[in-house]
């Protein structure tokens, strides 16, 4: 297998501003923490005159070159430059510069930075545990499969091609998040009339009453969130405690425990469960959920809140957790869930949590938190609207995570020589490409 060294690819560091640049020398300065696993967030960027520049900002950065992230390399802050400015582009010393030998190498040689190979090497060459980082004579030393030019170039078009299909459906998932957004905020404050449209607070402020949540439709009612579930006979809990619970009642096969690590927006993750026995279960019977529960976080992240599907029915929630029964049939839970983990509610409890160094949620806390209540068909049909709309973002999120699969396993498999690109590529040939 044919293998080349890094420095026998490129020119490493090909250009730094010295003493002698002129003071008022402008440039784009790129720092570290603008970019994150090849992305670079341009409007992250600053302009700067060398005069009072950070003291990093140092490596001159042209279209074509890939950036080696030397300090904290396992987090794979690597980018590539692939775009031409007209004013010179600057980046911090943390970056390794590799400038190709070869134009067309640059698409190769970015995509070999995050190959489990080069990985692998840069953890090898790591110096320092708080801080930990790799030096430049060390990094020229990387090796991996090089192909001839050709075959390289073919392999970077494969790559480039998978990662403009994943940036496209990052752009729409982001786009569909944002409308999302602002439906979200539209539909828990107008709510929808009896045609399914949005009540219009200007053209119909008849329509609407004052509360002390601000001004909620006329036929809707406001409270806390204790008072609506007593009402209902619902119940706000605190999960086990402790003694009731300990590390070593956890089995492989078993009844599963949600803890806060596993609460998103309005989901629940089946990811890495801790489980019980069935004896353990009936002990803690107390403490099992139904669907239609919403369950809290009570520590550290305490905005997130999931809704209990008939996936999660009988399962248990941990002492870190509070859960919340809505109670009567006439409550949608799935419109509670949309609300409790709206804008609104959720500063509300960041703002009334207490704990210094770490937020924390309690029953009485919770409890007191303002709600609205809209008649129940109008809960059905937000939570319809809403629904719908999350399921378009989570079709997309299964496109976006299948092309990450086959993204990983394409490199895997073509950065390794494992399996060789033909000239006939994606488009046609490499010289159609």
């Amino acid at each position: 297998m044919n293998e080349q060294t890094l420095d026998s690819l490129c020119t490493i560091n090909p250009e730094t501003l010295g003493a002698s640049t002129p003071m008022d020398f402008e440039f784009r300065y790129l720092d570290i923490s603008a970019v994150t696993k090849g992305h670079i967030d341009w409007s992250a960027t600053q302009l700067w005159k060398f005069a009072n520049a950070p003291s990093r900002a140092r490596r001159r950065l042209r279209p074509g070159d890939a950036l080696l992230c030397s300090v904290r390399p396992g987090l794979q802050a690597h980018a590539r430059i692939d775009r031409d400015e007209f004013i010179p582009l600057v980046g911090s010393t943390g970056f390794v510069v590799l400038r190709p030998n070869m134009s067309t190498d640059s698409g190769f040689i970015f995509h070999q930075l995050f190959s489990n190979n080069v990985a692998a090497q840069l953890r090898a060459l790591e110096t320092g545990s708080s801080y930990p980082a790799v030096n430049e004579s060390d990094v020229r030393r990387l090796r991996f499969f090089t192909p001839e030019p050709e075959e390289r170039k073919r392999m970077a078009v494969v790559l480039d091609t998978v990662d403009e299909a994943i940036a496209k459906t990052e752009a729409v998932i982001a786009k569909l998040k944002q409308v999302r957004a602002g439906l979200l905020h539209d539909l828990l404050t107008r709510g929808l009339d009896d045609h399914g449209h949005l009540r219009d607070p200007i053209a119909h402020p008849e329509q609407f009453q004052g509360s002390p949540l601000g001004r909620i439709p006329k036929e809707w009612t406001f409270d806390t969130l204790v008072s609506l579930c007593h009402r209902n006979a619902g119940s706000i809990q605190t999960g086990p405690f402790g003694s009731q619970l300990h590390a070593s009642d956890y089995v492989e096969q078993g009844v599963p425990i949600i803890t806060v690590e596993h609460l998103g927006d309005g989901v629940i993750h089946h990811v890495n469960l801790p489980r019980v026995c069935e004896d353990d279960c009936r002990r803690l019977a107390r403490y099992q959920l139904r669907a239609g529960d919403l369950v809290f976080s009570r520590v550290g992240a305490i905005d997130r809140c999931g809704l209990v599907t008939q996936a999660e029915d009988g399962w248990l929630f941990s002492g870190r957790c509070l859960r919340v029964r809505l109670g009567a049939e006439g409550l949608d839970p799935r419109f509670f869930a949309f609300q409790l983990n709206g804008f609104r509610c959720r500063q509300w409890i960041l703002n009334n949590a207490v704990g210094s160094t770490m937020h924390c949620l309690n029953t009485t806390i919770l409890g007191h938190l303002p709600i609205t209540k809209p008649p129940h068909s109008e809960q059905v049909l937000i939570a319809n609207r809403l629904t719908l709309r999350d399921s378009h973002i989570n079709q997309e999120t299964a496109v976006w995570l299948k092309l990450g699969a086959a993204k990983s396993g394409l490199m895997a498999d073509l950065l390794t020589g494992r399996v060789r690109v033909p000239e006939k590529t994606i488009g046609g040939t490499a010289d159609d490409s």
